[in-house]
């Protein structure tokens, strides 16, 4: 007989094996979950986090490589999860209400930094640019690298040039490092 010591109900984690069967096809091992101040779960594996849903019992899965940035305010108590987004198009972002990160929030930030294939700050006016990012889920190196930037603060797209600037510089960091 085979015991599994966990800190998590049985329930997340065949809600998390769901999700990933239909996205990978197979199994996921949780490596780390917490529980929110509703009751329900958040849990992160080898190639993705489970974000709870309106749904009981199901979780929304989504690939490390998918992840921004995080933000804890301690004060709040809440951990705030930004996902990337197609140019252009707000961030979809979700917050998640719960004592203390602990583990699973250490986990976040290894499994989302290991998905940063490069990151260069490319000055468009004078200091101000935009940040290309490539990305890997870190799960697997066969796995396609996405790339998206991002404009500071005081950069439009829609400002003369800009878009075609960042564009230009996409295209210049791509070119540099063969991905």
């Amino acid at each position: 007989m085979r015991l599994r010591r966990t800190s998590w109900p049985r329930e997340l984690a065949d809600a998390v094996n769901v999700a990933a069967r239909h996205s990978l096809g197979g199994k996921e091992d949780i490596l780390a979950a917490a529980q929110l101040a509703d009751g329900n779960w958040v849990a992160g594996a080898r190639a993705a986090v489970y974000l709870p849903t309106d749904a009981p019992d199901a979780v929304r899965r989504v690939g490390w490589e998918k992840i921004e940035r995080a933000g804890w305010d301690s004060e709040g108590s809440v951990l705030t999860i930004f996902e990337t987004s197609d140019f252009g198009t707000p961030m979809r972002t979700t917050e998640l209400k719960l004592d203390d990160p602990g583990r699973f929030g250490q986990l976040l930030r290894e499994r989302v930094d290991a998905s940063i294939v490069v990151q260069r700050h490319v000055p468009l006016a004078g200091k101000r640019g935009v940040r290309i990012v490539a990305r890997r889920n870190p799960a697997g190196t066969d796995d396609p690298v996405t790339w998206n930037f991002v404009l500071d603060k005081g950069l439009e797209p829609g400002q003369p040039g800009v878009l075609d600037a960042a564009e230009a510089a996409l295209k210049q960091v791509r070119d540099e490092f063969g991905i």
